[in-house]
């Protein structure tokens, strides 16, 4: 019988019993970090596991977590500000202190930890999220041995890759507002002063140092996340190495979008919203597996990913899309790639050109770049709803759709869903008349009342289109060939929908734009030329969208034939000895459910009846201590460990 612990907290006690402090701790460069240091209750005596957050932030806390952490779990809770933050000492270096440079302030803050053997006992785990989990990556890169368990959320393993130079071109707006708003304007020159991938970006770069890094841990994200495709790579090379990784995806942007039905211009049914409690119950369960050896919670015994199937939101049928799914893989085995051919008359099909097209050529000017309207951004780019240009997530193209320097391939109306689940690239063979340029795609999901959904985007930088650690310029007027990476989703195009390609030479301020000049890159660079670029889609040069299709009738199946699943939520309670237990089902079966004590005596019936599809509450009674909740459905059974506190 799998044993998974849900901890149900009447958060009815008056005073909290953890205690708090503050210290320095050093690191190898004498620099001292302020690190606040929650004590638990007497009741744990230490020492005891350490669970560290590091951040460039303040370093206060959520009151409710550290009573949950601290007073019930008895987890020693640290919070440290990075180095020349707050009252950390030293210069700020943001990141490049916290790898496996000349610093390795990560290191040294969780060896210096453990070294305190009357306070921790050896095991160290790590939790938070963008940048607290960008520390945890970058942490498990320097191989510290007291480390146990990370739990990285919505967070990039590769600070060049991933965060300032997507594509080889600058991330202009994530960069240079971030920056500016922890007050380290002048570090944004340090980022563009090393446009290319260097030495300095090797000490931040974690798909490096994949082999370092054999840590558990729990990769928690979103599809219109800032860092998508980092964290899903962090998860296949550390599952096929190490195996112990969980990967959690939703239809999420990043910070205030985080979790939220409404993203960008689509609202997803309620089942998108991601439930606090779950979570919580999700990360204790990790944090417990490896920090107390809990091996019976049963977290390990699920599948290691789940992740949210989107589509079309005009419908609230969330039978074939717009649903969770758990997988063992990823890429999913059932995926395969389909190619979209681009043709003349902005046609995008799966038949290969086999005639002479003549090419699309666009004029692309960077004083009139063609701005960003929506995806993978969270600060910088405020949305006008005038105009429709700007903000983040899954925005309608069509206000740039008709600008003279974008050119679109659409498909004929879809006769069947078509399931796409992985990554998306896109091969183009194309031309300029400069040395240098930009190339950006953006995939959208045509509704048929016109509207063009942005599902993904991504650029490159001509010259980086055979390394980010090298530079080629083009030969101008001759055709080469642009691999561009347009990151993952997982995303039904429902029967009625076109599936289109957005193509130009900007998405501004996104990304920086391009000069087309081939000089060194430099910030809103005054000195610019026009482009003629030209897009080539015929038998010798066959530009094409590379799409993961997954056959429907995958998704049909596991609606159908997938046990029943239960996925118990979290009340935080203060109504009495009342726990509210929330059932969440997708097929109708009986079900029985009866309450044990800590000694394995039966004590309670709650319900032996069919279950109805959806969401089934039920209300369990008791006075405080451990109880042992069993469910069973057919030859399904699962039990839930609940501990009473009043």
């Amino acid at each position: 019988m799998k044993r998974i612990i849900l901890v149900l907290v009447c958060v009815a006690l008056s005073v909290q019993a953890y205690t708090v402090d503050t210290i320095m701790i050093p690191m190898r460069d004498s620099v001292r970090l302020a690190t606040t240091v929650y004590y638990p209750p007497d009741s744990f005596p230490l020492p005891r596991p350490v669970v560290l957050n590091r951040t460039p932030y303040h370093r206060d806390m959520d009151t409710l977590l550290l009573r949950i952490l601290c007073d019930y779990f008895g987890y020693v809770v640290m919070a440290q500000n990075v180095r020349g933050t707050y009252d950390s000492e030293g210069e700020p270096l943001i990141f490049l202190s916290d790898g496996w440079g000349p610093l390795k302030d990560g290191y040294d803050a969780i060896e210096w930890i453990a070294s305190q053997d009357t306070l921790c006992n050896g095991r160290i785990g790590m939790f938070g999220a963008s940048a607290h989990g960008m520390t945890q990556y970058y942490a498990s890169g320097t191989r510290p041995p007291h480390l146990t368990v990370c739990a990285p959320i919505a967070a990039g393993p590769s600070l060049y890759h991933h965060v300032a130079y997507v594509g080889g071109e600058f991330r202009k707006a994530l960069v240079e507002t971030w920056l500016n708003g922890v007050g380290t304007p002048w570090l944004i020159d340090t980022v563009a002063n090393h446009p290319i991938y260097d030495s300095m970006w090797s000490w931040v770069d974690l798909t490096s140092r994949w082999d370092s890094a054999n840590y558990p841990m729990y990769h928690i994200f979103g599809w219109f996340d800032l860092y998508t495709d980092g964290q899903i790579d962090a998860f296949k090379e550390l599952q096929v190495r190490f195996g112990k990784q969980k990967m959690y995806i939703g239809p999420w942007g990043h910070g205030d979008a985080w979790g939220t039905g409404q993203q960008g211009d689509l609202v997803f049914p309620p089942n998108a919203e991601m439930s606090m409690d779950y979570a919580l119950n999700q990360l204790l369960r990790w944090y417990s597996y490896f920090l107390y050896d809990d091996t019976t919670n049963g977290i390990l015994d699920e599948p290691p990913i789940r992740f949210y199937l989107m589509g079309d939101c005009d419908t609230q049928d969330t039978t074939y899309w717009n649903k969770w799914i758990d997988a063992y893989d990823w890429p999913l085995p059932e995926m395969s790639y389909r190619n979209f051919y681009l043709h003349e008359n902005g046609i995008l099909d799966t038949l290969i050109p086999n005639t002479t097209e003549k090419p699309d050529t666009y004029i692309y000017d960077p004083q009139d770049p063609c701005p960003t309207i929506g995806g993978r951004e969270y600060i910088g780019i405020p949305y006008d709803s005038t105009t429709g240009l700007g903000g983040y997530g899954p925005r309608d193209q069509r206000p740039i759709e008709s600008r003279p320097d974008v050119v679109i391939y659409t498909t004929e109306v879809l006769q069947e869903p078509v399931a796409v689940i992985g990554k998306i690239i896109m091969v183009l063979y194309a031309s300029s008349d400069r040395l240098d340029t930009d190339f950006s795609v953006r995939v959208t999901d045509v509704y048929p009342d016109g509207r063009s959904i942005l599902l993904t985007d991504n650029i490159l930088k001509a010259r980086h289109r055979h390394g980010f650690d090298r530079e080629d310029f083009l030969t101008p007027g001759v055709v080469d060939t642009f691999i561009i990476d347009v990151w993952s989703t997982a995303y039904v195009f429902n029967t009625g929908h076109r599936i289109r390609v957005i193509i130009s030479s900007s998405n501004y301020p996104r990304f920086e734009k391009n000069p087309n000049t081939g000089a060194p890159f430099r910030r809103d660079d005054p000195n610019t030329l026009i482009a003629t670029n030209v897009i080539y889609h015929d038998s010798q040069y066959p530009s094409y969208l590379m799409l993961p299709v997954v056959p429907f009738s995958y998704i049909i199946a596991r609606n159908s034939n997938d046990k029943t699943k239960i996925y118990p939520e979290i009340l935080l309670n203060n109504i009495g000895r009342n726990i509210k237990i929330t059932l969440n089902t997708e097929n109708s079966d009986n079900l029985r459910i009866d309450v044990f004590d800590i000694t394995g005596r039966k004590i309670k019936q709650i319900y032996y009846r069919r279950l109805n599809p959806g969401k089934n509450s039920f209300i369990f009674s008791a006075s405080s201590g451990v109880y042992f909740l069993r469910f069973k459905i057919q030859n399904y059974t699962k039990s839930k460990k609940i501990i009473i506190l009043k």
